[in-house]
């Protein structure tokens, strides 16, 4: 009789690797099962965990992201700070340019410009004033 239980025991156990063999679905079902009851059991640690772990991480992802934005600003205000002088100086020669060629343009279309307005009502407000006292 010894020798019919080992014989049982090995056909089981080949019974057990020739089903797993056999039928992966179920194997699959099975495991899926024991997961799911692990995770149940240990859910509320490992939810405790996790939540902690989540918070950490937030914690320096926040430092980092500050560290960076700061690191950021002080690299582009060392960038942009030498390209405004520069854009301020080349606008200042592009105005004067422009005024300059806007006063040649007028001055040959006959056009008098602002300051010959201003000297002309200057002449004539001291004309004016002569004609009053030499009344």
């Amino acid at each position: 009789m010894a020798m019919k239980k080992s014989k049982t025991k090995q056909t089981a156990k080949k019974t057990r690797i020739d089903a797993t063999r056999v039928d992966p679905a179920r194997t699959l079902w099975l495991a899926g099962l024991g997961a799911a009851s692990i995770a149940r059991k240990q859910g509320g640690e490992m939810l405790s965990g996790l939540v902690v772990e989540g918070q950490d991480v937030q914690v320096r992802t926040q430092k980092l992201a500050k560290e960076l934005k700061s690191d950021a600003k002080a690299q582009i205000k060392g960038v942009i700070t030498p390209m405004r002088a520069s854009i301020r100086k080349k606008a200042a020669k592009f105005s004067a340019a422009v005024q300059q060629g806007v006063a040649v343009a007028l001055a040959k279309l006959g056009i008098p410009s602002k300051a010959d307005i201003e000297e002309l009502t200057q002449r004539v407000a001291a004309l004016s004033r002569q004609l009053k006292t030499a009344k």
